[in-house]
Formats: C-alpha cells, structure tokens, sequence
C-alpha cells in the first residue's frame, strides 16, 4: 500500500473533482484497460476529503453503469453515458455542468442510481446457476444453452468464449477455492472441469451419474469435486 503524500493527494483530489475524471475514464477506454478503473478510484478513498469521497464513489456507480458502452467506444462517455446520468447524483452535479452541446433527455431520465448495477447479456436462453469468484471479480453462469460463460464483474462483459462441451443444459457451476477451475454440472448427466484463465476443458467429462446432475461444489483445498444428481 502506498504511502500517504499530501503533494500527491491534492494531486489526485483535483483529478477526482473535475472534470479530468471523465478524461481519465476516457483514457482508460482508449487504451482498453477501463477494467483497472473502479479498483483505482477505490484506493483514492483513503485519500480524499469527505465530499470527494462521495464523488468518487460515484464515479464507481458510473462506470458499473456505462462502463460497457464506454469500453467498446470511448466517445460514448459523451454520446450517452453522461446525458443519461442521473440527475440527483454526484457526476450529474458537479460534471455535466462542464459539458455544453449534451444530449439532453427530455422525459424518462433516472433521477438516481438504479438498485441493479449491471445486466450481463449473452446467452441466448435462461440461466440456471450462477456463482461468484474467490475474488469477487468474476461470475460464472450457466445457462439452456448448454454452456458455461465467464463475466468481468467491474466491466459487465464477457471474458473470453463460452465454454462449451455440454450437450444439455448447464444446472450448476461453481469456482475452485483458488478461482483457477470451474466445475459444471449438466442434465446430460456429466461433470466438467474447466480452466478458468484459460477457457479450456481439462479433462474428459466426469461420468457416472445416469440422471441429470444438479448440484456441484469444490472442497474447501480444491483437490475434490461433489456432486448430486
């Protein structure tokens, strides 16, 4: 953890309250690592006066919120990703003043943060099982579509491929203990292993069970898969 400078914290305060926050986020975009920002503007809290603080966290908000349109396209940080800010937040307050020629929403706007923070869009049917990593930065769902897909939680997007090899749905799925695996469990009667860095199978397909496998889970040092069906 670094050390605290009061040179560099007026330094960091003056980027968090003005508009130079938006011009890092978009920074950030352009170079394709938007992913490090919420991380980053977390460890500022420790550093900031207390109305900075809130600005902060609402610039985390923010980013949950538009941080996928603002990744594929930076310019979307002003096209849509600011005008459709809430009005009664920090970032609408203290930002969008700075900004003239906005698109201003005439009815329907938020006027604040929605209790849900991200929607992660890819399968194509329901999703049956979904579980967090070690970490908390990850998602694993698993879905009718007879694959297993991973989430960057502060990016709302995917990583990588599905992961397929299942021929009927996916009932459960489940991170190993160091979030290294990822073990599913189908109505085709098999368990699989995955490498979760990787997107790969591991092995051949865990067999045995002459039903539909419901429920799968790692022990506690990973060396061992459960499993019910």
């Amino acid at each position: 953890m670094t050390v605290f400078d009061l040179a560099l914290a007026k330094l960091v305060e003056g980027v968090v309250r003005s508009e130079k926050l938006l011009f890092w986020i978009e920074a950030l975009s352009l170079l394709g690592v938007l992913g490090v920002a919420t991380d980053a503007l977390g460890c500022t809290l420790r550093w900031l006066l207390v109305k900075t603080i809130a600005l902060a966290q609402d610039g985390i908000k923010f980013i949950h919120n538009f941080g996928s349109a603002i990744s594929h396209s930076a310019p979307h940080l002003y096209i849509s990703a600011l005008p459709f800010t809430p009005l009664n937040t920090m970032v609408a307050k203290m930002l969008m003043p700075k900004f003239s020629n906005l698109v201003q929403v005439a009815h329907g706007g938020l006027e604040d943060w929605p209790a849900v923070q991200l929607y992660l869009q890819g399968h194509d049917t329901g999703v049956n099982s979904v579980a967090f990593s070690p970490d908390g930065k990850r998602i694993v769902s698993g879905s009718w579509d007879n694959t297993v897909r991973v989430w960057d939680v502060e990016r709302g997007v995917q990583i990588g491929s599905p992961l397929e090899g299942h021929t009927q749905p996916v009932n459960s799925v489940a991170f190993s203990p160091d979030g290294k695996r990822i073990v599913s469990g189908s109505w085709d009667n098999t368990v699989s292993v995955w490498d979760a860095e990787r997107g790969v199978q591991i092995c051949h397909p865990l067999e045995g069970h002459t039903e539909s496998v419901t429920s799968v889970a790692f022990s506690p040092d990973g060396k061992r898969i459960v499993s019910g069906s």
